[in-house]
Protein backbone atom coordinates (compact mmCIF):
# COMPACT_ATOMS: atom_id res chain seq x y z
CA UNK A 1 0.00 0.00 0.00
CA UNK A 2 1.00 3.49 -0.86
CA UNK A 3 1.12 6.99 1.00
CA UNK A 4 -0.98 8.06 -0.70
CA UNK A 5 -3.76 5.55 -0.58
CA UNK A 6 -3.68 5.65 3.45
CA UNK A 7 -5.45 8.80 4.02
CA UNK A 8 -8.60 7.03 1.20
CA UNK A 9 -8.84 3.88 4.05
CA UNK A 10 -8.30 6.16 6.79
CA UNK A 11 -11.84 7.85 5.24
CA UNK A 12 -13.32 4.29 4.21
CA UNK A 13 -12.49 3.26 7.89
CA UNK A 14 -14.16 6.31 9.33
CA UNK A 15 -17.32 5.82 7.81
CA UNK A 16 -17.68 2.27 7.97
CA UNK A 17 -17.32 3.33 12.07
CA UNK A 18 -19.98 5.96 11.98
CA UNK A 19 -22.25 3.72 9.79
CA UNK A 20 -22.16 0.70 12.72
CA UNK A 21 -22.86 3.24 15.06
CA UNK A 22 -25.50 4.63 13.45
CA UNK A 23 -27.06 1.29 12.79
CA UNK A 24 -26.82 0.31 16.92
CA UNK A 25 -28.65 3.45 17.66
CA UNK A 26 -31.28 2.96 15.56
CA UNK A 27 -31.49 -0.53 16.33
CA UNK A 28 -31.46 -0.27 19.97
CA UNK A 29 -33.65 2.47 20.21
CA UNK A 30 -35.88 3.31 23.18
CA UNK A 31 -37.90 0.05 23.79
CA UNK A 32 -41.44 1.08 24.97
CA UNK A 33 -43.85 -1.67 26.83
CA UNK A 34 -46.76 -1.58 25.44
CA UNK A 35 -49.41 -4.26 27.23
CA UNK A 36 -53.12 -4.59 26.93
CA UNK A 37 -54.62 -7.55 28.75
CA UNK A 38 -55.45 -8.54 32.54
CA UNK A 39 -52.36 -11.45 32.03
CA UNK A 40 -50.21 -8.14 31.82
CA UNK A 41 -51.44 -6.70 34.58
CA UNK A 42 -50.18 -9.57 36.65
CA UNK A 43 -46.81 -8.66 34.93
CA UNK A 44 -47.05 -5.06 36.14
CA UNK A 45 -47.97 -5.94 39.52
CA UNK A 46 -45.35 -8.36 39.52
CA UNK A 47 -42.78 -5.92 38.34
CA UNK A 48 -44.08 -3.48 41.17
CA UNK A 49 -43.25 -6.19 44.00
CA UNK A 50 -39.66 -6.80 42.83
CA UNK A 51 -38.54 -3.14 41.98
CA UNK A 52 -39.96 -2.50 45.76
CA UNK A 53 -38.28 -5.64 47.35
CA UNK A 54 -35.13 -4.78 45.43
CA UNK A 55 -35.10 -0.96 47.09
CA UNK A 56 -35.79 -2.76 50.40
CA UNK A 57 -33.00 -5.60 50.18
CA UNK A 58 -30.20 -3.17 52.48
CA UNK A 59 -32.98 -1.50 54.18
CA UNK A 60 -32.31 1.37 51.57
CA UNK A 61 -36.14 2.09 50.90
CA UNK A 62 -36.31 2.19 55.05
CA UNK A 63 -33.58 4.80 55.37
CA UNK A 64 -35.16 7.01 52.54
CA UNK A 65 -38.10 6.64 54.04
CA UNK A 66 -36.96 8.06 57.70
CA UNK A 67 -35.16 11.08 56.06
CA UNK A 68 -37.95 12.03 54.22
CA UNK A 69 -36.08 11.99 50.87
CA UNK A 70 -38.89 11.67 48.84
CA UNK A 71 -37.25 12.87 45.54
CA UNK A 72 -34.81 10.07 45.90
CA UNK A 73 -37.08 7.78 46.41
CA UNK A 74 -39.22 8.73 43.00
CA UNK A 75 -35.53 8.87 41.11
CA UNK A 76 -34.82 5.22 42.46
CA UNK A 77 -38.32 3.97 41.11
CA UNK A 78 -38.18 5.72 37.72
CA UNK A 79 -34.60 4.30 37.25
CA UNK A 80 -35.84 1.04 38.16
CA UNK A 81 -39.16 0.77 35.87
CA UNK A 82 -39.34 0.05 33.11
CA UNK A 83 -39.69 2.98 30.08
CA UNK A 84 -43.65 3.30 29.54
CA UNK A 85 -44.66 2.45 33.00
CA UNK A 86 -45.64 5.34 35.03
CA UNK A 87 -46.36 5.46 38.90
CA UNK A 88 -48.15 6.97 42.06
CA UNK A 89 -46.19 6.06 45.28
CA UNK A 90 -48.25 7.04 49.16
CA UNK A 91 -46.48 5.97 52.74
CA UNK A 92 -48.43 5.12 55.64
CA UNK A 93 -47.45 4.47 58.78
CA UNK A 94 -48.75 1.91 61.18
CA UNK A 95 -52.10 3.85 62.21
CA UNK A 96 -52.48 4.55 58.69
CA UNK A 97 -51.91 8.18 57.78
CA UNK A 98 -50.17 9.43 55.45
CA UNK A 99 -46.14 9.79 55.62
CA UNK A 100 -45.05 11.40 52.23
CA UNK A 101 -45.78 15.17 52.66
CA UNK A 102 -45.13 15.47 48.52
CA UNK A 103 -46.25 13.51 45.59
CA UNK A 104 -44.13 10.82 44.51
CA UNK A 105 -45.50 10.28 41.26
CA UNK A 106 -44.00 10.52 37.47
CA UNK A 107 -47.12 11.74 35.78
CA UNK A 108 -50.53 11.35 35.95
CA UNK A 109 -52.66 7.89 35.96
CA UNK A 110 -55.93 9.54 35.03
CA UNK A 111 -58.21 7.01 32.69
CA UNK A 112 -55.54 4.12 32.42
CA UNK A 113 -55.79 0.76 33.96
CA UNK A 114 -53.75 0.99 37.69
CA UNK A 115 -52.28 -1.87 39.59
CA UNK A 116 -52.28 -1.44 42.82
CA UNK A 117 -49.14 -3.16 44.65
CA UNK A 118 -48.85 -2.61 48.64
CA UNK A 119 -45.45 -3.57 50.40
CA UNK A 120 -45.27 -4.01 54.15
CA UNK A 121 -42.43 -2.18 54.91
CA UNK A 122 -39.77 -2.58 58.37
CA UNK A 123 -37.45 0.18 59.12
CA UNK A 124 -34.95 -2.14 60.40
CA UNK A 125 -33.14 1.03 62.19
CA UNK A 126 -35.87 2.75 64.38
CA UNK A 127 -38.31 -0.05 63.77
CA UNK A 128 -41.04 1.37 62.39
CA UNK A 129 -43.92 -0.52 60.18
CA UNK A 130 -44.72 1.71 56.70
CA UNK A 131 -47.39 0.75 54.46
CA UNK A 132 -46.14 1.34 51.18
CA UNK A 133 -48.78 1.16 48.01
CA UNK A 134 -47.50 1.58 44.48
CA UNK A 135 -49.87 2.35 41.46
CA UNK A 136 -48.60 1.73 38.52
CA UNK A 137 -49.97 2.07 34.99
CA UNK A 138 -48.67 1.52 31.38
CA UNK A 139 -48.28 4.84 29.22
CA UNK A 140 -50.44 4.70 26.13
Amino acid sequence: MSLNNRGQIRVLEAFFAAAVIFGSLVLSGPIYVAFHSRGDNVALYSIGMNVLMELDREGFLGEMIAQGNWTEISACLSFLLPLGVSFNVTIYDEDLDVVNSVSISDGTLDGKTVVSVQYLLVDRTNLNFYIIRLQLAYIK
